[in-house]
């Protein structure tokens, strides 16, 4: 059957239906060439379920949308009055970040709001039927069970609770599986409704927001943004300009400039995130997408791109990001200097030593006299071009220059969050922060973010605090590699389960022969019973396919003194690549990255978990095979990491 008409910006339905006239809708609806295959569950939040005033309410939901350059939202609301359409199904929506999916990929999800909040309760009354009746009828209609179609929002970003703390998957699944049965739901036990919502999480969204906000015209942040998603998936820091639209060779690109990079996706693949670090490989091209993109991301910076400057050469190849105002000269000490700020570094060079490229990042922490009067006249002409002014006696200045978290987004400033006044500042890098009026006890964004696993936007992690005759608060903790990133797949595996309030003590060791993609398309099939947590390929690239606060299925049970033991739920299972016809194979070939990155993940682990030596256990030892699974395994250094 034909679909309702849409009106307004973004193009919303707008039609209330009950649940019988849902059911014959859903039955006979034309999703064209290409069906969903996920349903992404939340929760409003707000409005809730007093406030809800049916189509006022809705229309109100599309002019926030619009106000936020959103050119899709939501597919469905599950209100107390009925079951209310928005985005209509057969297109892609904006609501999950990168579980929005996209046509690329050959995948797309349906967004189903419900009307409340429930992070304490559970949804119930004819909000919960009205959902109920979406995803049942949602399933019976693409002939996919509620264990495979449904996901959660919070699968797909890591600092909302949505659709709920109270809410779980097993009990969403279970009742969803009695509503197509028709038969009784099974009773919630007690004391296993989820977890409250932690006490950070409005604070990390509301810092998330500060520090998106000043150079995205008021976008802001949203976590139903692919873009966002990535970029803090893959420690991007900042925006440095709004989401816009380019179109090359007769095709339409949305872009978004970044600390560290230019994200940008094929229009409306939204879910189909690509990097343009990656698109020019570290050369710059004399047109096409690449060379667009990237005057486009300098103009978004106020400076027009030069390929032949030396300045812009260095900044490309290092991922500086783009300029946040023109090249300039100084005089300091009788000696003239060119100098451009940049989102990550500023860079500077003795004129007439064009091509002697210097970073102001790397006299940071200078103490010589003529050294720290350069720095200090370079950094302040860094923050005038970004529109503040450099403050050397400010703990917030000394500290970010010290961490290298990039220029200054804005002047200080102080918000008020639940009767509490902090002063923060915004970085390209990170957002600093203290409570009024601990002026000296300045914490970050991206710590407070990591103690509740979320990933860091992009800046180093600091080793020593910096003293300056008042305390400074910070946490000592040894520096990441910053070539090592973790590569998010989405849509994420399927095999995994709650770990039931169990603490990680194990990490599980898999050898898996054959290509990467081929493993990772194995694990994320919607009937696959095997995953790990993490994949490493021998080239040292990074897949994470299941999160950390969930029970991968890849370990199984034991059985020690009589006890059966999950092992799935105190473990990370971490996969290796093999090459094909392992370990019949006469030599793997060099495993040297790969070796590299499992250390490094097995670090980050350890700081999360405070792990053993004797933590990391081979697959094949659990199972009870004498075969060496994992051949030339320097398990003495991988045991070193986590001392």
């Amino acid at each position: 059957m034909p679909d309702f008409p849409t009106e307004g910006s973004p193009p919303f339905i707008n039609r209330m239906l009950t649940v019988t006239e849902w059911r014959d809708y859903v039955a006979n609806y034309d999703f064209g060439k290409l069906a969903p295959s996920r349903l992404v569950l939340h929760h409003t939040y707000r409005p809730d379920e007093a406030s809800w005033r049916g189509l006022t309410t809705m229309r109100g939901i599309q002019r926030f949308y619009a106000g936020k350059g959103w050119t899709a939202g939501p597919h469905i609301f599950a209100g107390p009055d009925g079951i209310w359409l928005a985005t209509p199904m057969s297109q892609i929506g904006i609501h999950a970040g990168t579980g929005n999916g996209s046509l690329a990929q050959g995948w797309y999800s349906i967004g189903l709001e419900m009307v409340g909040y429930f992070d304490k309760v559970l949804p119930s009354g004819k909000v919960w039927e009205h959902s109920l009746a979406v995803m049942g009828e949602l399933s019976r209609r693409l002939k996919i069970p509620p264990r495979q179609l449904i996901s959660f929002h919070r699968d797909y970003t890591n600092q909302k609770s949505c659709p709920g703390w109270a809410v779980t998957k097993e009990w969403v699944w279970s009742q969803v599986e009695a509503y197509l049965n028709n038969t009784a739901p099974p009773v919630v036990p007690p004391g296993q409704i989820g977890t409250p919502t932690p006490d950070d999480e409005r604070l990390i969204e509301v810092l998330l927001e500060e520090g998106y906000k000043h150079k995205t015209n008021g976008q802001g942040y949203n976590a139903d943004w692919a873009f966002h998603v990535y970029a803090l998936e893959h420690q991007l820091g900042m925006p440095m300009g709004p989401s816009a639209r380019l179109k090359v060779d007769g095709k339409e690109y949305n872009y978004q400039p970044f600390a560290r990079d230019t994200l940008y996706c094929e229009v409306p693949n939204w879910g189909d995130v690509k990097t343009l670090s990656e698109l020019l490989g570290g050369s710059i091209p004399a047109g096409g997408l690449g060379r667009a993109l990237l005057e486009a991301t300098y103009q978004a910076g106020g400076s027009p791109f030069r390929p032949d400057w030396a300045f812009h050469q260095y900044a490309v190849a290092q991922r500086l990001g783009p300029p946040v105002g023109k090249s300039a000269q100084i005089t300091v000490d009788g000696k003239q200097y060119a100098y451009q700020a940049f989102a990550v570094d500023t860079l500077y060079n003795l004129v007439p030593n064009w091509k002697d490229v210097r970073r102001l990042s790397q006299i940071g922490t200078a103490t010589d006299a003529a050294t720290v009067k350069l720095r200090d006249a370079l950094l302040a002409e860094t923050y005038k071009q970004a529109g503040t002014t450099y403050r050397p006696d400010w703990a917030f200045h000394q500290l970010a220059r010290q961490w290298a978290i990039g220029v200054p987004l804005a002047n200080s400033y102080q918000i008020t969050l639940e009767q509490t006044t902090y002063a923060l500042q915004p970085f390209a890098l990170d957002v600093l922060y203290n409570v009024v009026p601990k002026w000296s006890e300045v914490k970050r964004l991206s710590d407070l973010a990591r103690q509740h696993g979320m990933p860091v936007l992009g800046a180093a992690i600091p080793t020593e605090p910096v003293t300056t005759g008042t305390r400074l608060t910070t946490t000592a903790q040894p520096p990441i590699d910053g070539e090592m990133t973790i590569i998010q797949i989405t849509p994420p595996a399927l095999a995994f389960s709650e770990r039931g309030g169990e603490r990680v003590s194990m990490v599980v060791l898999h050898a898996i022969p054959g290509a990467v993609t081929d493993t990772i398309a194995a694990m994320t099939d919607f009937h696959a019973r095997f995953t790990t947590h993490y994949l490493i390929g021998l080239d040292g690239r990074i897949y994470r396919l299941v999160d950390e606060t969930r029970a991968a299925w890849h370990a199984g049970f034991a059985i020690g003194s009589g006890i059966r033991y999950n092992l799935n739920r105190i473990s990370i299972g971490i996969a290796l690549e093999r090459p094909v016809g392992w370990p019949t194979a006469s030599s793997i070939g060099d495993t040297d990255a790969q070796i590299r990155a499992l250390c490094w993940l097995l670090r980050q682990l350890d700081e999360r978990y405070q792990l053993s030596p004797d933590a990391i256990v081979l697959w094949t030892s659990l199972a009870g095979s004498d075969d060496e699974a994992l051949i030339g395994l320097p398990l003495a250094t991988l045991r070193e990491a986590l001392k």
